[in-house]
């Protein structure tokens, strides 16, 4: 067995952390949040019908990035668009089939434990189907404090004047409110982070024999 001596076992100690906090580093630089998302809005605007309901329901990852998200840090998405009375208009919305329209302002934010809108700040949050595409009306949902969305919250599933919800006015949101509290870091860098500190130490054994 090769005896290293007191020098050559602090070497290897210093050179075993160096490394693991140099990949923990780099890990918590790459790792993106998977946020879920649940929105349900009943509502008789504009259709006419006080039983139509509508959610949109699924995640949205972005890059990590804690406080106002950007279209830029936001990297992909799966969500589905249900209509509650009309299970054929549903859609699932992914960066294949659909474009983030809009991200503007300041509204949409991410903390640790999920995305919030602020209804009463300045923006606007808009993913629409390619297909017709966007601002024509169909299979979209959008958050927004008034722009090219009126100010609330709407979901299209097919078209917004024949199965859509919109809540706004008096039946808007108001304040910060949470798309959904339940965050889930992708991959799980727990486990690795976990790996790499038992390797530390078994290192450190095997060199104190």
């Amino acid at each position: 067995m090769v005896n290293l001596g007191i020098n050559g076992r602090r070497s290897v100690r210093f050179l075993t952390i160096a490394f693991v906090t140099a990949q923990l580093g780099s890990l918590v630089a790459r790792a993106d949040m998977v946020y879920a998302v649940d929105t349900t809005i009943t509502s008789a605007n504009p259709t006419g019908n006080p039983l139509q309901s509508n959610t949109v329901s699924g995640f949205i990852t972005t890059d990590g990035t804690i406080g106002v998200v950007l279209s830029s840090d936001v990297v992909g998405w799966n969500l589905s668009l249900i209509d509650g009375l009309n299970s054929e208009n549903n859609l699932d919305l992914t960066p294949a089939n659909s474009t983030l329209v809009e991200d503007t302002g300041s509204a949409l934010t991410a903390a640790a434990g999920g995305l919030f809108f602020n209804y009463s700040g300045s923006g606007e949050f808009l993913i629409q189907a390619n297909s017709p595409g966007p601002f024509s009306g169909f299979s979209y949902f959008c958050f927004s404090t008034g722009s090219a969305c009126l100010a609330g919250e709407t979901i299209a599933p097919r078209d917004v004047f024949t199965d859509g919800v919109v809540a706004t006015g008096a039946a808007a949101p108001i304040g910060t409110q949470p798309l959904n509290q339940s965050t889930t870091p992708e991959p799980s860098y727990g486990l690795i982070v976990t790996v790499f500190l038992g390797a530390c130490v078994g290192v450190k054994r095997k060199f104190a024999l």
